[in-house]
């Protein structure tokens, strides 16, 4: 079994959001050989159905729905949208801004900058699909240059009310 297949959602192993990831395990012996063991060592692991049903739940607006974004690879580039996006379904969480070195490149990615989300000890990558112990990071590359508790926004706060209510569902 290869390791994408245990870091895929089988129900969603047709989506583009794994693009990325395909590339850099198959291009990237070395890279390859980090996310490997981190995923043998319970470190690195997929997107939890817990996420998907975060992600399915959200109202968004301009699209039909969030779950649509990684369907069609729109993640791809776009970290710091997605990773947003994604911040507004997690209480407690920071958006982090910073590069990935495995990411130089790579599409709208060209110097390796990246933005990411952290929840409790963990980093949930918008653009590689995996969650990562936070610890683990920096064998990966990640270099945190910025950390941001984005609920001291008011704006944020309000889009956040407006995309978890479930009033606005269809």
């Amino acid at each position: 079994m290869e390791v994408i297949d245990l870091l895929r959602d089988d129900a969603r192993k047709d989506y583009k959001c794994y693009l990325l990831l395909e590339k850099l395990l198959k291009e990237n012996a070395e890279f390859r050989k980090i996310i490997t063991d981190g995923v043998l060592n319970g470190v690195i692991a997929g997107y939890t159905a817990d996420i998907w049903e975060k992600i399915a739940a959200q109202n968004i607006r301009g699209i039909d729905s969030f779950e649509d974004v990684f369907r069609d690879g729109a993640n791809i580039g776009y970290c710091t949208v997605a990773a947003k996006q994604l911040s507004y379904s997690f209480n407690g969480c920071f958006l982090c801004g910073g590069v990935v070195s495995y990411l130089k490149d790579t599409p709208n990615c060209k110097d390796g900058s990246h933005t990411w989300l952290v929840v409790n000890g963990k980093i949930i990558d918008t653009s590689l699909m995996i969650v990562i112990d936070e610890n683990y990071s920096k064998k990966l590359g990640y270099v945190e240059e910025n950390r941001y508790n984005p609920m001291v926004d008011p704006f944020y706060v309000a889009a956040k009310d407006f995309t978890l209510d479930k009033n606005l569902r269809k």
